[in-house]
């Protein structure tokens, strides 16, 4: 296992039929939540390794001992919004109010305050630029919502492929080090700053071979940039395809959703076994505002910035 540097394991977590290409498709569906994400504590619990949940606000409302059991696990909790909508379908109040919505229901059931946010889809972008004074506004430390590559779903083709500070006037370039924003962003990993392959995780790692992703991870490490990596719970569970199999979704639907599935955990333990990662919140620390306020997550996130 390689020590240089350390990366960011990540999971969204949100029942599997609330995803974007399923969510207007599947009706009266099982959840799987539980035994998803017991899948996944398992296998990080056998590599001792912690990571961050960005977990969606309705569903901490819903099952707070589920939460309550990743935080007592030793894991961050971070934001996934509260309804798992992309910010693309917000406008700026609606977005301040799911900040708000989320970061009580993720207290309520662990104790402490998020201190990161993940948008569903990756959809911070020029489009919502807007959302990160809300998120400064509200207290949050740092996002993960930016993708450096376009997609037709999301994405900023030239957004910096490090962690870095937030500027508000131009959030999406690489600043020096001297910059103001007192946010840290951490990008999803590409394979490359000059071939913007996609190989942070989810759909990536489960329809590309392992060797891309972790020369992906390499190749960032060797510039001494931390790879950001996501997956989902559900992506490590068959039985949410076997829950789908009679729901009307298109073939392109169902490929990008559940193509790979019964071979994620040995690519994600593959990683683990090679790569040494930790939460968000603890590589963000190393990129924050050496002269800004440390926020522990025991003061409560508010709308209008009250903490």
């Amino acid at each position: 296992m390689s020590d240089a540097v350390t990366n960011v394991l990540s999971f969204d977590v949100e029942h599997w039929y609330s995803a974007t290409l399923l969510r207007e498709r599947v009706t009266d569906p099982a959840t799987h939540i539980e035994a998803s994400i017991e899948r996944v504590l398992a296998v990080l619990d056998r590599f001792d390794v912690r990571a961050t949940f960005f977990v969606v606000g309705e569903l901490a409302r819903e099952r707070p001992d589920l939460v309550a059991r990743i935080a007592d696990a030793g894991h961050e909790v971070g934001s996934h919004g509260h309804t798992h909508r992309p910010l693309f379908e917000l406008d700026r109040d609606a977005f301040a109010a799911e900040l708000e919505a989320s970061a009580v229901a993720i207290h309520d059931a662990t104790g402490t305050w998020p201190t990161g946010f993940r948008a569903p889809n990756f959809s911070v972008t020029p489009r919502t630029a807007w959302a990160i004074e809300a998120l400064e506004t509200a207290g949050y430390r740092y996002d993960s919502s930016v993708f450096p590559v376009k997609t037709p779903m999301y994405g900023v083709a030239d957004a910096p492929v490090r962690p870095y500070r937030l500027d508000p006037r131009a959030p999406f370039t690489d600043p020096d080090d001297s910059a103001d924003g007192r946010l840290v962003e951490l990008p999803l990993a590409v394979f490359h700053p000059r071939l913007r392959l996609p190989v942070a995780g989810g759909f990536y790692a489960r329809v590309l071979p392992t060797w891309p992703v972790k020369r992906g991870i390499r190749n960032l490490n060797a510039r001494g940039h931390p790879a950001t990596i996501y997956f989902h719970p559900w992506e490590f569970n068959p039985a949410v395809r076997s829950a789908a199999a009679n729901a009307p979704i298109p073939a392109h639907a169902r490929f990008i959703s559940f193509h790979g599935i019964e071979r994620l955990a040995a690519k994600l333990e593959a990683l683990l076994d090679e790569f040494t990662f930790g939460t968000a919140g603890a590589v963000a620390d190393e990129y924050a505002d050496p002269g800004g306020v440390a926020i522990d997550g025991t003061a409560p996130i508010r709308v209008g910035g009250e903490r």
